[in-house]
């Protein structure tokens, strides 16, 4: 994110020390470490909250996906399945229509 060097870590402590003076100096610099170190912290935090949400919204959006594919596949099969049974009940008239002729012309 930022790209400071050593040097300019030695620049910014040796102006610390002239400003802040040396008794408060590690005070000062434990603060500035526990501030930095909170800051790291919340920004993990959104940073996870950020790829939770993205990962949510994938899966959302592959479950839809697999729903439909599914739904297809279901409304396929009862139509076939209707289909099927629409061609027994077909066959099954038909016998019961030639029965009936036999039974008629033995009679």
């Amino acid at each position: 994110m930022f790209d400071i060097g050593f040097f300019e870590l030695c620049v910014i402590g040796v102006i610390a020390l002239l400003v802040i003076g040396p008794e408060k100096l590690p005070r000062v610099a434990r603060t500035v470490g526990l501030w930095t170190g909170k800051a790291r912290g919340v920004i993990r935090t959104v940073k996870y909250d950020i790829d939770e949400q993205i990962r949510m919204e994938e899966l959302k959006e592959s479950m839809k996906r697999t729903a439909s594919t599914v739904e297809k596949e279901f409304s396929e099969s009862v139509n076939k399945v209707e289909d099927s049974f629409q061609e027994a009940q077909q066959e099954v008239n038909e016998e019961v229509a030639s029965l009936k002729k036999s039974t008629e012309e033995n009679s």
